[in-house]
Order: C-alpha cells, then structure tokens, then sequence
C-alpha cells in the first residue's frame, strides 16, 4: 500500500483541503488520479473534487524513538 497525503478543492470552494488516502501502486497517471478524485468526493459527501497537489508519505526508516504529530 501507498500512502498520500492529498491536496483537493471542490468546484464551489477553492479553500484547498487535505486528505490522506492508502492506495495500491502508486500515482502514476491520470486515471488514478480520476479514481482518487471520485472516492474522495463519494467519501466526503461531494458532487466533485480537484486534486490541485500530493506527496507520497516515505516509511520512515526503523527508529528506537516514534513521533506522532497531530494536524489541523
């Protein structure tokens, strides 16, 4: 599983949103990025959503000490 964090607006609010989404492979294309689009608006309740940005999260390698960050 790959896991991003995406950045999405929606055709009547331009207030750029986040959502972290767990997808297998990888975003390589605009199909995914259209399948990606359509989950997001049918989770979040809405007609259509725009990726405008993402990041895929890296593992973090094997550390002795775990953070947790919060985000708002």
């Amino acid at each position: 599983m790959s896991r991003y964090c995406i950045w999405f607006v929606t055709p009547d609010d331009t207030v750029m949103r986040r959502a972290e989404v767990a997808i297998n492979g990888s975003i390589h294309c605009h199909q995914v990025l259209e399948e990606i689009e359509a989950q997001l608006a049918l989770d979040c309740g809405l007609s259509q959503v725009m990726i405008v940005d993402w990041k895929r999260f890296e593992q973090p390698e094997e550390q002795t000490t775990h953070f947790a960050r919060a985000v708002a």
